[in-house]
């Protein structure tokens, strides 16, 4: 394994990661077709080709009946129209969250290079994640300071996915968007909570998940922006047949995945001098006869999401749940049977509110491999599926379908200081000089014991000691003139003083104001739409 593209957010407002280049994105698909084309791999009973349609059809469908369900509106082509089913398929996904533009960069760029193609965008709701926080960071102007507030939109405890993550302080949750409001004082003129949280609020009457709220909310946006790819979320997906063939056949060969995961999780970790045991991700481990699969699984009511246990008996195994003492299910399911049986018993576990889900490198296996034609990482999920691409390179014996990376560095557009680093360096050189060349910084006129100081540093600097001792002598003499000549130099110290601390406060400010991980709710409507239909117009073009 070697490393990969060394991939960093841009520092300059408006910059554009994208690897590799958006310009290279049609030789992708070309590559990717050609790739899959010939894969004739075997899911226990379902050759690669025909589940990839099964897939492809399976989610299109539900997706379309989601949007239409929320009464968003539905892509005017291909099969939510009634047209047969049309390539290609592009992919992109993340938690239901108030994130940074550099994500929501990925759904403009899913929905301009699935038109530019002739295809159809895809954005999944990963809502079987957990959510990091119930708060943004907003920012308040003085007058002197910058300063960041924490506003809250609820409150909860525990570790719960957004599948089941009810509001909890409807008061809070009601309030919020006068609340940032409040905080940003019109600093931003026009700010996209304006617009959005209005609609969050209506759609908090039907949906209790705080998770929905936000996607749908969203998605009722992008579409007032020209933006309308499908939306489905992940919980969704992972009740699909489809799904179920691709989870029974990890399942089936879970000894060799299990294997190939953990030995190319440690050459990873190994390349990149990880130490950590859970970073990217943790090993899947064992319990006696059970071995750990690459999924979740939870019960509706009891919420934590627990790693799924696996015991294989001659023709039949056995699901539970990490943590638990009797398994959930049983599946007639082994290496070498075929999984029609064991998908139909996956399906029952719905019925019973038994959460199956996906982890971050079996999801984005799935959406890669079996469902779409170009999946839109973000950094963070690039760096994950170099992992990811290692074990299934292995497990499926092909080269993985390649995907895009893209992030967008967006400032909030804050008024600046004029404080810059350089101005910092040669306040510090300055200051620096005071204490060991005060001499050079006297105005005349001098007295003539100032002046006799400077005249015996100017000798002692003159001779070069011969031995150590000398030497010794000649720094501590140099030393006790500066010493002794910093009374002079006070003023010009206090003013560079003054000027540093006025500078250190208008870097910090700076850093503030061009924070990149600002909640894109707070940005101004008229520049980040400028900015990500501009996006969409070179992608068309």
């Amino acid at each position: 394994m070697k490393k990969g593209h060394r991939l960093r957010a841009p520092s300059n407002d408006g910059g554009l990661l994208a690897v590799p280049p958006l310009a290279e994105v049609a030789v992708h698909f070309t590559r990717t077709a050609a790739r899959l084309v010939g894969w004739d791999h075997d899911f226990q009973g379902r050759r690669a080709g025909i589940l990839r349609g099964l897939v492809h059809r399976e989610v299109i469908a539900a997706a379309c009946h989601f949007l239409r369900r929320h009464e968003l509106d539905v892509p005017e082509i291909g099969p939510c129209s009634g047209d047969a089913v049309i390539t290609p398929l592009v992919i992109t996904g993340h938690q239901p969250e108030l994130f940074h533009p550099g994500v929501w960069v990925k759904n403009f760029a899913t929905a301009a290079l699935a038109r530019a193609h002739g295809g159809l965008g895809l954005n999944l709701i990963v809502d079987n994640d957990l959510p990091k926080s119930a708060s943004i960071r907003v920012p308040r102007v003085g007058k002197d300071r910058l300063q960041i507030v924490r506003v809250e939109f609820d409150q909860w405890k525990g570790e719960m996915p957004y599948e089941d993550l009810a509001v909890h302080d409807e008061s809070l949750f009601a309030s919020f968007g006068d609340r940032v409001r409040q905080v940003l004082g019109g600093v931003i003129a026009d700010p996209i909570i304006e617009a959005f949280w209005p609609r969050a609020l209506r759609q908090a009457k039907g949906q209790p998940t705080l998770g929905m709220r936000l996607a749908l909310a969203r998605r009722e946006l992008e579409s007032k922006w020209g933006v309308s790819n499908l939306e489905i979320p992940l919980s969704q997906v992972c009740q699909t047949e489809g799904f179920f063939w691709f989870a029974s056949h990890l399942l089936a060969q879970l000894p060799r995945f299990q294997q190939i995961h953990n030995a190319a999780l440690a050459e990873y970790r190994a390349v990149y001098g990880i130490r950590s045991k859970n970073h990217p991700v943790s090993a899947l481990g064992a319990q006696g006869e059970w071995r750990e699969a690459p999924f979740w699984v939870w019960r509706q009511g009891q919420p934590r999401r627990r790693p799924l246990l696996v015991r294989q008996a001659p023709r039949t195994m056995f699901l539970r749940i990490a943590g638990e003492d009797d398994p959930l299910i049983e599946l007639p399911l082994s290496p070498d049977r075929e999984a029609c049986c064991a998908v139909e018993r996956l399906h029952d576990l719905a019925s019973r509110s038994i959460r199956l889900r996906t982890r971050a490198l079996t999801t984005t296996m799935f959406c890669r491999y079996l469902l779409g034609d170009l999946f839109i990482h973000g950094i963070g999920g690039a760096k994950y599926d170099e992992l990811g691409d290692s074990i299934a390179r292995q497990f499926f014996g092909i080269e993985p379908p390649e995907f895009l990376t893209l992030s967008l560095t967006a400032w909030l557009g804050l008024p600046d200081q004029t404080a810059t680093p350089s101005e910092l360096a040669a306040l510090e050189r300055a200051l620096r000089d005071l204490v060991y060349n005060p001499d050079r910084h006297l105005s005349e006129p001098l007295s003539p014991q100032v002046r006799n100081l400077i005249s015996n540093k100017r000798e002692v600097i003159a001779r070069e000691g011969a031995i150590r001792q000398e030497r010794i002598a000649r720094f501590r003499a140099i030393r006790a003139i500066n010493e002794a000549l910093q009374e002079l130099v006070q003023e010009s110290r206090h003013s560079l003083e003054i000027r540093r601390s006025q500078v250190l406060a208008g870097l910090e400010w700076n850093r503030l104001a061009h924070g990149r991980e600002y909640a894109w709710v707070l940005h101004s409507a008229q520049r980040l739409h400028k900015t990500m239909i501009g996006l969409g117009s070179g992608l068309d073009s």
